[in-house]
């Protein structure tokens, strides 16, 4: 438990906001201190105290304390010996106090001193608001009393870091999510990995290649975008196309905007597939973009005609061409993106890139270098089970062992994913722990194994076990 006392020794700032502010700053910074979790782990509150002043006051406690004559923003008393969050040395058992007589330790940190109207007209010159300054003042006296400084480069570098990102996740920014919808082979996957700067979803010339919901999170100073890339929007025939059809209405469902992805060498008709989307999203009043994509291999008078008739038709929110293989448009997509969503704190921390797991990504990846390499002699029958993920972390740094299955429904396709004394099976696998090893950063070991388990799309164990639900 962290308890905030906060005080006010001065009369202009009395609003209630304030004290929410100042707490929620403080317990922000607390929490994200490995000694002070630990504490609390241990079932060991922590404490401190926050009190407002006015002028005259915060100029005398700098005289009594400091030996200077000023009236600055912020003062920082910590009551124990602390470096960069760690404490010097043991707490012993004199310096936990019972503070509401039920028997539980509390630790107290300290003390600090802020001046209101210092925090009013340094936001004024800054060009903030009142509470954005109180909030990051509160956030660089706690650091103080955890044993942050800025006395020497490294340790001003260090707080200023800190201090950025603890301020970044409380500050409310343009934030939310956005599912990539439309038909397969339209380029959502291209345009998911250009954004993020990494494969977070397989990427190839084939249609219905995504089959799950992958996110890929883009971060920036003024925004927030969460990506799905949903399976391509299509007639299912079987319990694996249920699955993917289920999983792309859910993130339409789930988004706070909807990217509807069409081919920009389209005749300017809407199909059934896009109708669908466009009313689903409609439906749950979730605004739509519709990005042209492929336009570095269209004539550019193809494209007009295909905004004329979605806006003709819908007026939808807003309308991009761009070339997810060259990037070119992006910038414009993301501006979009960002003009309808929410305002709200950040969903993700800055290093959140996705949420499947290294383990499902490596499944993914091998399965690509399947379609690649196999053309069309593999129909899109097969998936990858990653049986084992075993890491260790050694003088070399990183190293995982991973065993993979590839399930394919005939014997003949086994035979071809083989091949020739093993040649295209190796080849799979050269190439596919290539991919790995720059995404994991580590060695990779990769086994791979091909059995053939008829009708597997329509076996709930094998689909379960692909991380695909049906």
């Amino acid at each position: 438990m962290i308890d905030i006392n906060c005080y006010n020794r001065q009369r202009v700032y009395r609003n209630r906001d304030t004290y929410h502010v100042m707490s929620e700053a403080a317990e922000h910074v607390l929490y994200h201190a490995p000694s002070i979790l630990s504490l609390l782990e241990d079932g060991i509150a922590v404490s401190l105290d926050i009190t407002l002043v006015g002028p005259r006051v915060m100029r005398r406690i700098n005289r009594e304390q400091r030996g200077i004559d000023a009236e600055t923003d912020v003062l920082s008393f910590p009551s124990h010996e602390m470096r960069r969050g760690e404490f010097l040395k043991p707490i012993e058992d004199w310096e936990f106090i019972d503070v509401d007589g039920t028997g539980r330790p509390t630790l107290d940190l300290g003390e600090m001193v802020i001046a209101p109207i210092r925090v009013d007209s340094q936001a004024q010159e800054l060009g903030h608001s009142f509470e954005r300054e109180l909030r990051f003042l509160v956030i660089h006296g706690v650091l103080h009393l955890l044993g942050f400084d800025h006395e020497d480069e490294d340790d001003e570098a260090e707080m200023i870091r800190r201090q950025k990102e603890l301020l970044r996740d409380l500050e409310e920014i343009p934030c939310g999510f956005v599912a990539l919808a439309g038909r397969p082979n339209v380029g959502k996957s291209t345009l998911l990995n250009e954004i993020a700067g990494r494969t977070l979803a397989i990427a190839t010339a084939k249609p219905q290649t995504t089959r799950h919901s992958i996110r890929g999170v883009y971060t920036a100073d003024d925004c927030q975008i969460a990506f799905i890339d949903t399976p391509g929007i299509h007639r299912p025939t079987t319990g694996l196309g249920r699955a993917m059809m289920r999983s792309a209405v859910n993130s339409i469902h789930q988004a706070d905007v909807v990217v509807l992805m069409i081919d920009a060498a389209w005749r300017p008709v809407i199909g059934t597939a896009e109708r669908q989307v466009i009313e689903q999203a409609r439906k749950d009043g979730k605004p739509i973009i519709l990005v042209l994509n492929k336009v570095d291999a269209t004539r550019k008078e193809n494209v007009l005609p295909l905004i004329q008739a979605y806006d003709k038709a819908y007026q939808l929110d807003a309308y991009v061409p761009l070339s997810a293989k060259f990037g070119d448009g992006t910038d414009r997509l993301i501006d979009e993106i960002r003009r309808l969503l929410p305002v709200q704190r950040r969903l993700f921390s800055a290093d959140d890139e996705t949420d499947q797991t290294e383990r499902v990504l490596v499944g993914e990846l091998v399965r690509r270098e399947v379609l690649l390499q196999t053309e069309q002699e593999i129909p899109y029958g097969v998936t990858v089970i990653v049986e084992s993920f075993d890491e260790d972390e050694g003088d070399l740094g990183r190293f995982v062992a991973i065993d993979a299955v590839i399930l394919c429904n005939k014997d003949s396709h086994k035979q071809i994913l083989i091949g020739k004394g093993g040649s295209k099976i190796k080849s799979i696998g050269i190439a596919a722990r290539s991919a790995i090893e720059s995404l994991l950063e580590a060695r990779v070991d990769l086994s791979l194994f091909v059995k053939v388990r008829r009708d597997w799309q329509n076996r709930a164990y094998y689909l379960r076990e692909s991380g695909i639900q049906d």
